[in-house]
């Protein structure tokens, strides 16, 4: 099970030793992890790319896309992302470290 504190701790230990791990990367992710607090730290988190990328502070959605990918690609998260408008999108937090 995955708690808040305990995501944003080891996170933010994994950012200060990943040279590729930039500001938009943390900003994306404590996004993210904001809206899983507030749906009750449920995973998935259900959730409007343009909502992240205000929360985030980022306007571009290339940018946007580009460091979601990253994200994905580096394991943080799983993306369902859903390509019709008024349906959110499926972020699910994956365990740091984890494979699966």
């Amino acid at each position: 099970m995955i708690t808040l504190e305990g995501y944003i701790a080891d996170f933010m230990d994994i950012v200060s030793e990943n040279p590729r791990m930039g500001p938009k990367h943390v900003s994306l992710m404590l996004a993210i992890l904001y809206y899983f607090h507030h749906q009750g730290g449920s995973n998935p988190v259900t959730v409007f790319s343009a909502q992240l990328r205000d929360q985030a502070k980022i306007k571009s959605e290339r940018i946007y896309y580009y460091v979601m990918r990253d994200l994905k690609d580096w394991g943080y998260i799983k993306l369902a992302p859903s390509f019709k408008p008024g349906v959110a999108s499926l972020i699910t937090l994956r365990e740091i470290g984890s494979k699966e």
